[in-house]
């Protein structure tokens, strides 16, 4: 025996049937779309957190100094002086509103505090007139103070055995004047910086290369705080007249 059903109760039937569908459906999307997005957030949290944390290990390889900073505030700076005794400090840090970082050295010949700020891997530290800025990388791994100091302080004195032999040929040659001349006699320092027989030209040519690279521009066009502190960096290495 069949049950005949009105065609219209049918058709109320499969429509509630697709709406319940279209509904389920629907949430579903959501539901993904809402998880997507909390992971995005998730990650651009983690990712913040990261470039704000400054604990860790940091060296400049070009000024041969190295400095640990720990999660309880404290840290140490070293510093391998080619013509003084080593520079080891211990220190203590805090971090600003602004997201930057106040470093205090115990030592005596720095009165005043630091600032340091993080950029994309790299800590920048600056500080008054009397302190020349810095740029550390942070390092994969652990540092060594100790050997790191070993290490530059040996390389230093190879340095300066070669330079000072280099110093007494120059001497011989030239008069006394231990400044690199040319063939002619003329100081190679005094030839324009455009001049790459000039020891500094291709310090100025970085320079130049610094102030056109767009990593070193903020959105108004102005140079940001990395590309002031390796500029000043490079225009303290410059040859000071006598």
């Amino acid at each position: 025996m069949y049950v005949l059903i009105p065609r219209k109760t049918m058709l109320v039937f499969f429509i509630g049937i697709i709406s319940i569908l279209l509904v389920g459906c629907h949430s579903y999307q959501y539901n993904q779309s809402a998880e997507a997005e909390n992971a995005s957030l998730k990650a651009e949290n983690t990712r913040l957190k990261e470039e704000n944390n400054i604990v860790g290990s940091y060296k400049d390889n070009q000024d041969k100094a190295a400095i640990v900073l720990n999660s309880n505030g404290t840290g140490r700076y070293v510093y391998a002086d080619p013509t003084a005794p080593d520079t080891d400090d211990q220190l203590t840090w805090q971090k600003n509103t602004d997201n930057s970082f106040t470093i205090k050295l115990n030592d005596s010949n720095v009165t005043s505090p630091l600032t340091g700020k993080l950029s994309k891997g790299k800590l920048i530290l600056s500080g008054d007139s009397n302190w020349n800025t810095e740029i550390f990388n942070k390092t994969k791994d652990s540092l060594n103070l100790d050997n790191f100091l070993a290490k530059n302080k040996s390389k230093n004195e190879s340095s300066q055995t070669t330079n000072s032999n280099t110093m007494n040929q120059s001497k011989d040659t030239n008069t006394g004047n231990s400044h690199p001349k040319l063939a002619d006699g003329t100081d190679a320092y005094s030839l324009p910086l455009s001049d790459s027989r000039n020891p500094d030209s291709a310090k100025q040519r970085k320079l130049m290369e610094i102030a056109g690279d767009p990593q070193y521009r903020n959105s108004d066009g102005s140079m940001n705080d990395e590309g002031r502190a390796l500029s000043s960096s490079i225009q303290a290495t410059f040859h000071q007249p006598q």
